[in-house]
């Protein structure tokens, strides 16, 4: 923030590796524990407070959770269907994500298409998501 960030994303990018249980106990008191203080540090440091970004890849059992977690924004991963994203987070938080980033690898129709039914899904608005890709691609 203090080199110019707008924003803050943070990665667990292994939570798709414990269970629900697990992910309760282990991550998620730690993701909200950096929401809880990240903010206060920055006034600390007379800087300005930038909205924050959580993604916990392969955390779909997690969503719900991720949208009290105090993030003003969850990723979401390609796994996950929006339309049913939408409908847990309830206008909670702005979503992020999520297409497929090996589409990457495909032609032009079959990028469009998975931006299609990534539009679609979050709803066709232009409100309350961002369009991302699901997770980074690998080369």
């Amino acid at each position: 923030v203090q080199a110019g960030a707008q924003i803050v994303q943070v990665f667990d990018s292994w939570a798709a590796e414990l269970s629900p249980a697990s992910f309760r106990e282990f991550a998620l008191p730690y993701l909200r524990h950096i929401s809880k203080y990240l903010p206060d540090r920055l006034k600390e440091l007379r800087l300005e407070c930038v909205p924050m970004v959580i993604f916990a890849k392969g955390a779909w059992y997690a969503l719900d959770d991720l949208c009290d977690s105090g993030y003003q924004v969850v990723g979401l991963d390609w796994l996950q269907d929006p339309a049913e994203a939408v409908r847990i987070a309830n206008g909670r938080v702005v979503l992020q994500g999520n297409a497929d980033p090996g589409v990457l690898y495909g032609d032009k129709d079959a990028i469009t298409a998975v931006v299609q039914d990534m539009v679609q899904g979050f709803g066709g608005g232009k409100q309350d998501w961002i369009a991302n890709l699901g997770h980074g691609r690998s080369t």
